[in-house]
């Protein structure tokens, strides 16, 4: 039977224009004046928008998202993935001095980093030494201030699955190795036979987590109710899924409860994946006469991507789609009884900040 998130559907309300035509308006980024480009000038890109921090816009909308599901649930769980950026901004323009966002990095759980050991270049490849140390410097900013780091890696043979969690393991780092990489992480993994740390305990904090699961396309797991037993017959900590099963299949209220409890009977927190960065064409919302600039805050396709557009992610019209109201994505999980969201897609600020 099919269960769709009811509630999912909904209107679109219009934002108001993110520019001014007052020759006297200003806005300030870093204690600089910045100006507005015309929209229409030659050569304008729709990916543009006031020139504002891309990446604090970001983090705000992260944290709104945050705030928001705490509002229904005080112990809703966020974690990122793949923006390690975010989590230190400019202080000090003309030094370039940088410093945790302190406000940012207390409204998050943790961060998921995918590729420290395989998988930045194509599934099953070895990433770069240099990459990787690049990755480390910055995740210590991360472990200094007790932020829980996850690892998510890409590769199928044991002798480099091995290595990634022996490597994530050494910087005490929580690590999972995916056998499949995109729409292709499709399955439980066949090596180890069990998650590391297999405990018994009930998970109620993010502290106790000792391993965890992600799966981003679970359609080829059989129903939504055989995929929910095959997840409860494990005992991972923490389950990653996506919220659709099958299009505009939601798991199900009773499916996501089922995952909620590990193979031994205790309690762990099941959270839905959700792209801030990107419009997906084949969501739920979206609307059959929606297309580039309409409404405003669709842009083009994402790079290597058919079904992906970027989006304006600072625009209310999107933000509505997110979070605030009974129709939004995150109060519909929230009703499905997920515990919590990783957000994906974040990273696009780099796109706006740097277009070429």
């Amino acid at each position: 039977m099919k269960h769709k998130l009811f509630g999912f559907c909904f209107t679109f309300i219009l934002c108001f224009a993110l520019f001014t035509t007052n020759s006297e308006a200003q806005l300030r980024s870093q204690g600089k004046v910045v100006e507005f480009e015309d929209p229409n000038a030659p050569g304008a890109s729709l990916r543009q928008g006031p020139t504002v921090d891309y990446a604090e816009e970001m983090r705000r909308l992260i944290q709104n998202i945050a705030r928001y599901g705490r509002k229904f649930k005080p112990n809703f769980l966020v974690l990122v993935k793949d923006a390690k950026g975010l989590m230190t901004q400019i202080v000090d323009v003309d030094q370039l001095v940088y410093a945790p966002s302190s406000v940012y990095l207390k409204s998050i759980d943790g961060i998921i980093e995918p590729n420290l050991s395989f998988g930045k270049e194509g599934f099953g490849i070895p990433t770069k030494e240099k990459d990787q140390k690049e990755a480390l410097e910055q995740l210590k900013v991360a472990n200094e201030l007790g932020l829980k780091v996850f690892t998510l890696d890409y590769a199928s043979k044991p002798v480099d699955i091995d290595k990634a969690l022996r490597f994530a393991m050494r910087h005490k780092f929580i690590p999972y190795v995916a056998p499949g990489q995109g729409f292709m992480n499709n399955a439980l993994p066949n090596w180890p036979r069990r998650p590391l740390h297999e405990n018994s305990h009930t998970i109620s904090n993010i502290q106790l987590v000792k391993n965890y699961l992600l799966i981003e396309d679970s359609s080829r797991m059989g129903s939504a109710e055989e995929y929910a037993m095959k997840i409860h017959n494990t005992n991972y900590d923490l389950i990653a899924t996506n919220v659709f099963h099958r299009r505009s299949e939601t798991l199900g209220r009773h499916n996501v409860r089922t995952m909620q409890f590990k193979k031994l009977g205790s309690r762990r927190p099941v959270l839905a994946t959700l792209n801030v960065g990107m419009a997906n064409v084949g969501a739920y919302y979206w609307k059959d006469d929606w297309r580039q600039n309409n409404p405003a805050f669709i842009l083009e396709q994402a790079p290597l991507s058919a079904d992906l557009h970027l989006v304006q992610y600072w625009n209310p019209g999107w933000h509505q789609v997110l979070y605030g109201n009974t129709m939004s994505f995150i109060y519909g999980i929230i009703k499905e009884g997920f515990d919590g969201v990783v957000i994906e897609g974040a990273n696009v600020y780099e796109i706006f900040a740097n277009p070429q």
